[in-house]
């Protein structure tokens, strides 16, 4: 992870704090019960997953930056054995916006590892996002193997760039920049929206989300807008890191975003600390596009990491994305989903004119797991690859043709490491 990590998103300020249980599940005798953590249990989950993750001084902290009606608990005879922290922000696939939930976090107790507890709550959050009609879900995995068996799969990308400053175009022209302070962020939301609507797999922020992205560290934030001739153009939340040597200057770019051909602009801001020796980072597509901007090999990938996704409705995430406008025709297909018996079973998808429909049929080949599923619907694995891996079994030429035309997407990836 980078050294500027962004901050948890926050749920939707007009969800309730604490909302009612989940529609729930009869649970074996002996097993832990699923439910939402109770407000009078908010420290103490706090407490159980800043210990999961090393990092137990920070229990006040975490319960201080995380909200009521974000947790999900397995509880046993009144001790909390494991839990997670759920956002529920919308994502943008190939320009149409459509539900999704983001697993942030999730712990389990110490004294209750290896018992497949991680396993059994996502299955149950699985079925409660189901119950709600979220059709996506994703998550950055600590270790995928537990993620993987639930149904996960590595869907996109998380990269992040760092071009020395005097690599940078020089020039603004035609754009002029201007500084808001950092609690005026309607341009700026009313530009993202404009932005994520083009980036495959962006998530839909909600108020909250720019609220904590700002407030984190406002003495050494500065927000930046280009207007162009037609108005705002682009944005860039930018923060300033501890000289190195005592004078090369640091400078990490929170957030950003543009309109098309606006690129060379927005990062000619930042050309100015070349004579520092300014070394400048920021979170991109891979490949990113900006790179075109960059002085030839000028830059270098600093880290890197992939999200997981996991389809809940085949149905309504079929729907949700959009598929080229020139496509037409059918495929069948067969997925096997034990973990969601909802989706097991074979599916006839439809595309034309840009949208997707699927409908249950008596039978179908070929034969598409959980986890093949998630990568190719995001695009991030073409159908060949999937085969590859055993993830697409007895698919046909036709039918591997038919699959990549259909999922073909802009590269699937996140600004945001949650």
């Amino acid at each position: 992870m980078d050294d500027y990590p962004l901050p948890d998103p926050l749920p939707d300020p007009a969800e309730p704090a604490w909302p009612p249980d989940p529609p729930g599940q009869e649970q074996p005798a002996g097993q832990p019960v699923y439910r939402p953590a109770r407000e009078d249990e908010h420290d103490t989950v706090a407490a159980l997953m800043m210990l999961g993750f090393g990092q137990p001084q920070d229990a006040a902290g975490y319960a201080e930056r995380s909200r009521g009606g974000e947790f999900r608990v397995l509880a046993a005879g009144g001790e909390l054995v494991a839990a997670l922290r759920l956002g529920r922000l919308g994502q943008w696939w190939q320009g149409r916006r459509a539900p999704s939930a983001q697993v942030l976090q999730l712990a389990t107790a110490i004294e209750h590892r290896g018992r497949g507890h991680a396993v059994r709550l996502l299955d149950e959050l699985l079925a409660e996002l189901h119950a709600s009609a979220v059709p996506t879900v994703t998550l950055f995995a600590s270790t995928p193997a537990p993620y993987r068996t639930a149904g996960f799969e590595f869907a996109g990308t998380w990269t992040r760039y760092t071009a020395l400053a005097e690599h940078l175009p020089r020039s603004t022209a035609p754009y002029r920049a201007r500084r808001l302070v950092l609690d005026d962020l309607d341009e700026v939301r009313a530009l993202y929206d404009q932005v994520a609507s083009v980036r495959h797999g962006a998530l839909d922020r909600d108020l909250g989300w720019w609220h904590r992205l700002v407030g984190r560290e406002p003495a050494g934030t500065a927000l930046l807008v280009l207007d162009g001739p037609v108005g705002p153009a682009g944005w860039a939340l930018i923060a300033f890191g501890p000289p190195e040597d005592g004078w090369r200057v640091r400078i990490s770019v929170h957030d950003w975003g543009c309109l098309p051909g606006a690129e060379p602009a927005l990062f000619a801001l930042l050309s100015g600390y070349g004579p520092m020796d300014g070394r400048v980072s920021w979170t991109g597509p891979d490949p990113d596009p900006a790179l075109l901007v960059v002085a030839e090999r000028a830059y270098d990938i600093s880290s890197r990491d992939h999200w997981m996704l996991r389809v809940v409705d085949v149905q309504a995430a079929l729907a949700a994305r959009a598929y080229p406008e020139a496509l037409r025709g059918t495929v069948r297909l067969r997925v096997e989903d034990p973990r969601c018996p909802w989706n097991t079973g074979a599916w006839l998808l439809e595309v034309s004119e840009g949208r997707g429909r699927a409908e249950r049929i008596t039978s179908a080949r070929p034969r598409l797991d959980a986890r093949g599923l998630a990568a190719l619907f995001t695009g991030f694995q073409d159908p060949e690859s999937l085969a590859a891996a055993g993830l697409l079994a007895e698919a046909q030429p036709r039918e591997l043709s038919f699959l990549r035309a259909a999922f073909c997407s802009r590269r699937p990836w996140v600004a945001e490491h949650y």
